[in-house]
């Protein structure tokens, strides 16, 4: 059901997405081997060697990997299809990288990728879900440890409704890459200390004002276990920073996940502090200051231009805060939202825009025609 490298899933009830990722324990495993037993072979010639998986159906799974990687790997003596987001992974095992790897032609690849793991030394750990495999890690748990899905938002579930008060599922989402799930919470201590945050700079927030907990994780190192916030102002979304971030590392897994759960509302006021210094940066030039960040963290040029033109409809781009200035970046998720912009992108795009508070404001800060 999930086998296709392209799949993704939004979940508007929190019961929904807990089945899923029992269903998940279900139909994963993990296996380590050692690094220079892997083989890479292509697809084509070699299908009829693939190892049938217990309820996964060869022929559908082997069709989708035609349409994506076109490669396979032999591991314990079998032969597996190969995911698209294990790709990026067994290039780190292979110690290799760069843009030509995704240009040059299969049989090269896999020729390639097989003489770089020839010569790696320790194990990997192979993930494994739904007739592929889906990640390739490092095999030894100091660089990367096993922290299930299904414990980390069964403890978030259980901390976020059980210690904060009003609180309601906002929806979830997963595909091969990550998983997440937030969280609307009215809770009198967070909205407090935003409040009192902007009464300290002369500031009023708004009566329609909650806050999102989000939750992401990921099985194929595109994430960490990490926490994250925004404050929602109406229909406006404020991003409230960088995430608290458990790397999937260490001994302790699920233990430093529950920990750091339990530091959401701590970090969540740390978090504030850092956006309270945004007040105290003076921009002249908000619509330059505003692009030349934007572009900083890989946003696009049509959504730049589009956010900084309301900004300036909207202010008369005139001098103001770093506060005024990213709350005008924070549009482009409005703007994103009215286009239709998947819940993948619209994910990267707020950990983009996180990225922006941490700046220094007075780089981009200068005179001149706006480029976008």
């Amino acid at each position: 059901m999930y086998y296709q490298d392209n799949f993704s899933k939004i979940f508007r009830e929190e019961v929904g997405l807990h089945q899923y990722l029992a269903e998940v324990e279900t139909h994963a495993w993990w296996e380590r081997v050692p690094c220079k037993s892997i083989e890479v072979l292509t697809a084509e010639g070699n299908a009829e060697s693939v190892t049938p998986i217990s309820g996964a159906e060869t022929d559908e799974v082997l069709s989708d990997t035609m349409k994506h990687t076109q490669l396979l790997v032999k591991a314990m003596g079998n032969v597996y299809l190969l995911g698209g987001t294990a790709l990026p992974t067994i290039q780190r095992r292979a110690r290799i990288s760069g843009n030509a790897l995704s240009e040059v032609k299969k049989p090269i690849l896999a020729y390639i990728l097989n003489e770089c793991l020839g010569v790696s030394k320790g194990k990997a750990l192979l993930r494994f879900f739904e007739g592929k495999i889906r990640a390739i890690h490092s095999g030894d748990p100091k660089d990367y440890s096993i922290i299930h899905m299904m414990d980390i938002f069964m403890a978030a579930s259980a901390y976020v409704n059980g210690d904060f008060e009003d609180v309601s599922f906002a929806g979830g989402f997963t595909d091969h890459s990550l998983t997440t799930a937030a969280w609307s919470v009215k809770d009198e201590r967070m909205l407090g200390a935003y409040r009192n945050l902007m009464k300290q700079y002369g500031r009023e927030a708004q009566e329609q004002l909650r806050t999102e907990i989000r939750i992401m994780t990921s099985d194929v190192a595109a994430s960490g276990a990490n926490v994250c916030y925004s404050m929602k102002e109406g229909e406006n979304t404020i991003v409230l920073g960088k995430a608290l971030k458990t790397i999937h590392r260490g001994r302790r897994g699920i233990d430093e996940v529950e920990e750091n759960i339990r530091q959401i509302f701590e970090f969540y006021k740390e978090t504030l502090r850092g956006m309270g210094r945004l007040f105290d940066i003076q921009v002249k030039y908000p619509a330059n200051a505003m692009v030349g960040i934007m572009k900083s963290v890989g946003i696009g040029k049509k959504l730049i231009a589009e956010t900084v033109e309301r900004f300036k409809t909207e202010s008369g781009n005139q001098a103001c805060t770093a506060y005024d200035a990213y709350c005008g970046i924070c549009q482009v998720l409005s703007l994103a939202k009215e286009k239709g912009t998947k819940e993948r992108a619209m994910l990267e795009l707020e950990e983009d825009i996180s990225k922006c508070i941490t700046k220094k404001w007075s780089d981009y800060d200068i005179p001149g025609e706006i480029r976008y």
